[in-house]
Order: structure tokens, then C-alpha cells, then sequence
């Protein structure tokens, strides 16, 4: 039975990649684009507790807790000064750099009734007709 790790021959052939390298190449491909945070393993371990405060916010009962009193809602789940900060601040692109997990996030932003364009305007520092012209620019071409 042969291991996954194991080389495919893509290294001897010049075939075809192997997952390893295909996943390499992603990740040093996202590193390279301005403005994008690759959410990997040593990212989702940075902010931890802004990602798990964010993911509660599925359930409505947390959603009115939060609406309630956010400072002490994000008290419970051991936010630092700085997460709290970009919290009330929705600074959506600092939660981002921060460590926040965009799908996340955006369970915050929901909150507010903000779109992932809003998110993306912002991330891009535009405004929201900006990035929504960008976004809408394709289709000129």
C-alpha cells in the first residue's frame, strides 16, 4: 500500500504536479497577491478567539447577546484590547490581518446587514461603487 506522501513520479516524469506541489504553488501564488491573507493552519491559530466569537454568532440567541452588550459578548470568548478594537470598529480587513477568518468575519457583518461587498470595498480601500464599478468592469470588455 503506498502512502500519499509518497512522490508520484512527477519529480523523474515532469508530468503532472503532485497534491503537495499543487498546494505549494496555491499558497506561494496567494502570498504574491497584494491584499490577500492566506488562511492557513499558523493564521487560524493567531486570532483564535476572534474566530470562535465570530462562528457563535450563528445561533440567534448569541446574535441578541452580542447586540446586547458587545464588550462583555466578546469578554466571554478572551478578546484582546486590539481584537475588541477592530470588533467595534468593523474593521472588517484589520479582523482579516489579524487572523480572522473571512467567512468568519463576515458572520459579524451580517450582523450590520454589510455585504461582502462592503468587506471587499474596504479590503481594497475604495468605496463601495469603487469596488463594485471593479468588480462590474469585465463586463465592459
Amino acid at each position: 500500500m503506498s502512502s500519499s506522501r509518497e512522490k508520484t513520479g512527477h519529480e523523474e516524469t515532469g508530468d503532472e504536479p503532485s497534491i503537495t506541489e499543487r498546494i505549494e504553488e496555491d499558497k506561494r501564488l496567494a502570498r504574491s497577491l497584494e491584499g490577500t491573507y492566506l488562511f492557513d493552519g499558523t493564521r487560524s491559530q493567531k486570532n483564535y478567539p476572534l474566530n470562535k466569537m465570530c462562528m457563535s454568532l450563528t445561533k440567534p440567541e448569541n446574535r441578541e447577546a452580542f447586540a446586547a452588550d458587545e464588550v462583555a459578548y466578546c469578554a466571554r470568548f478572551g478578546l484582546s484590547e486590539e481584537s475588541l478594537r477592530l470588533v467595534r470598529e468593523r474593521d472588517w480587513i484589520g479582523m482579516i490581518r489579524s487572523g480572522g477568518n473571512i467567512y468568519y468575519v463576515f458572520k459579524l457583518a451580517a450582523i450590520d446587514h454589510v455585504s461582502m461587498q462592503h468587506v471587499g470595498a474596504q479590503q481594497n480601500s475604495m468605496t463601495l461603487e469603487e469596488f463594485r464599478a471593479k468588480l462590474n468592469a469585465h463586463k465592459d470588455q
